[in-house]
């Protein structure tokens, strides 16, 4: 089954390397030296089918575990894993770093795969059949590249997105032989409009990588202190909208109103108020915030294809839901929203310098990913927010944003010019290691509740950051659970996607 072309979150996909496949089907059998072992079962049991780096499509897997079967999975480490529910490649994807007795929502749900080692090297430019970077995928080096060898991987026809590192220029031909109308691209694509499913040859050149975009990194090192400057370089400011009532604050300024709790039902400690909140509407004083001192949270994470991804998170001590019929349901208590810029690194003339690529706005569940062109800046490197009224989801433009359709009413988002923050006045800065889960202070503290460590009642770390979930109301929760914290998103989790 063939992806939608247009999608929101991204996917960032390696070059092909040749699949080999070892086969074992002992009840509980070890994946030994492979790098990854797949199981039928749970636990590491059934048939087990052990992999080395490479591809593995539908008729591979259907042939010694089946098709939609996999429930377990081994990954030694400095691999990576990639389970994909359609076959080529496509449909909903999920990353392993590690090992898995149970693949969750993957669970009898995979019809192709991928085995990664860690830190590969690619080659410039990498074709990918489907948007946002996934699908079949061929990469290219410097060169002509004619419809037959586009037959070899990819396709004929059938190009949706490419990357493309800093310093080459790749023209996409309609027609074989380099002819037919033609598109010049020189920055990652995660979707080549009009020449969809249209390129039959592609040629790709060397070309000085600098631009008007490009950014030295100071001092010509990737210190902590430039780590942190560059952070402040690109963080966004954020409009809030006409009317808000519920800002931003640190997490520190909630402790006096919250306590951590272990949930009986998640095992783990969360936070819930002090105070319980009866009626659900209830609306205690420090959910207004604290804009004048609140930090924004932003990660430093380096990802595959030299990329490093700024990752910026608002912490509001509340979120304020929808009416849906007169009633207010989605309330909550904590809220995370993000906005990612996407860097590519290079060097040129031996100097270090980093690109922005793309922009990632956050909104509630999902996300929207722009070009560095299409977004509105501050002084050419402060991409323009706007955090809807209440909610906070993030969005590109002012307006009226419809999220979510429901069979009774529409969710919606209101976005305008009410209240500015520049967040580069007040960052804390973090450096963020996806395969160690954990990270480090770039020139300030590391706070325990970004640990993981959830079972620990002495340890600090926070699973959720608000009260437990309550009711329902035509699909909707009546009081919505808490958030997890960035340490749980995918933005900081993967070594590979934007988010």
């Amino acid at each position: 089954m063939r992806m939608l072309k247009k999608m929101f979150s991204v996917a960032l996909v390696t070059t092909i390397v040749a699949s080999t496949i070892a086969v074992g089907s002992e009840e509980t059998s070890a994946a030994g030296q492979s790098p990854a072992t797949v199981y039928k079962d749970v636990d590491y049991m059934g048939t087990a089918m052990e992999l080395s780096v490479g591809f593995y499509n539908v008729n591979e897997l259907a042939a010694v575990i089946g098709n939609d079967k996999i429930s377990s999975i081994k990954v030694t480490p400095g691999y990576r894993v990639t389970l994909y529910k359609n076959y080529n490649y496509g449909g909903g994807s999920k990353i392993f770093t590690a090992d898995s007795a149970w693949v969750e929502d993957f669970n009898d749900q995979t019809s192709s795969l991928k085995v990664e080692a860690i830190g590969t090297t690619h080659l410039p430019v990498t074709a990918y059949s489907d948007a946002t970077y996934t699908g079949t995928e061929q990469p290219f080096d410097v060169g002509n590249h004619d419809v037959s060898t586009l037959q070899s991987g990819v396709g004929n026809d059938q190009i949706s997105s490419l990357r493309i590192a800093p310093g080459y220029k790749v023209t996409l031909y309609q027609n074989y032989n380099f002819s037919g109308g033609s598109k010049v691209l020189t920055a990652d694509t995660m979707y080549v409009d009009d020449f969809n499913d249209d390129v039959s040859s592609i040629k790709v050149e060397a070309i000085s990588p600098l631009d008007a975009t490009s950014v030295a990194v100071p001092g010509n090192s990737y210190s902590e202190v430039a780590k942190r400057q560059l952070l402040q370089t690109f963080a966004p400011r954020i409009w809030f909208a006409q009317g808000e009532d519920y800002f931003p604050s640190s997490v520190e300024f909630t402790f006096p109103y919250v306590d951590r709790y272990l949930n009986a039902n998640s095992g783990k400690y969360e936070f819930k108020t002090k105070t319980t909140l009866d009626p659900l509407t209830l609306k205690l004083p420090y959910f207004a915030g604290d804009l004048a001192n609140a930090p924004i949270y932003a990660f430093w994470v380096e990802k595959e294809y030299n990329n490093v991804d700024f990752v910026y998170f608002q912490f509001t001590p509340y979120d304020l839901g929808k009416n849906v019929l007169g009633t207010e349901v989605g309330d909550h208590v904590g809220d995370w929203e993000r906005i990612t810029v996407r860097m590519a690194k290079f060097v040129d003339n031996n100097t270090s310098y980093l690109k922005p690529v793309q922009v990632y706005y956050g909104s509630h569940s999902f996300g929207t990913t722009y070009r560095w062109d299409e977004v509105n800046k501050i002084n050419g490197t402060h991409p323009v927010a706007y955090s809807a009224e209440g909610s906070h989801g993030m969005w590109k433009d002012a307006g009226v944003h419809v999220y979510q359709e429901l069979v009774i009413d529409q969710l919606t988002d209101v976005a305008n010019q009410g209240t500015a923050w520049d967040t580069w006045n007040n960052i804390q800065a973090f450096q963020y290691y996806p395969n160690q889960a954990t990270g480090n202070g770039l020139g300030n503290a590391w706070p325990t509740w970004l640990n993981k460590d959830y079972t620990n009642p002495a340890g600090g770390a926070v699973w959720r950051f608000g009260n437990p979930q309550v009711g329902t109301f035509f699909g909707q929760p009546l009081f919505a659970e808490g958030p997890s914290g960035p340490q749980e998103k995918t933005s900081l989790t993967s070594d590979i996607l934007l988010d």
